[in-house]
């Protein structure tokens, strides 16, 4: 179960890049994150060979949040994936 969170990155970076976040689980184990937007995975990702379209793969750490991210917003979207069981299936261990 989540404890806290901690996040990394200033938040007003959203629309450019991925806001990293540390959990720390309620048994003491640290895990990390990270929450992009819309706008920030258009803004970013590799570019497909003679495209003009990016792509991300390879990002299971990953969570999408439509619109904006702000610390309530992120809060919540930890506690939804908390309660669905899943807190340790979309973050890292760290440490």
């Amino acid at each position: 179960m989540l404890s806290t969170f901690t996040i990394d990155d200033d938040l007003s970076s959203q629309d450019s890049g991925g806001i990293e976040v540390i959990l720390e689980l309620e048994n003491g184990t640290r895990r990390w994150c990270y929450f992009m937007t819309p706008k920030a995975l258009a803004a970013c990702g590799d570019w497909i060979d003679g495209t003009q379209i990016k792509i991300h793969y390879a990002s299971p750490y990953m969570i999408v949040v439509a619109d904006q991210l702000t610390e309530e917003v992120i809060e919540n979207a930890l506690k939804h994936i908390d309660r669905a069981g899943e807190i340790e299936k979309c973050s890292l261990a760290i440490d």
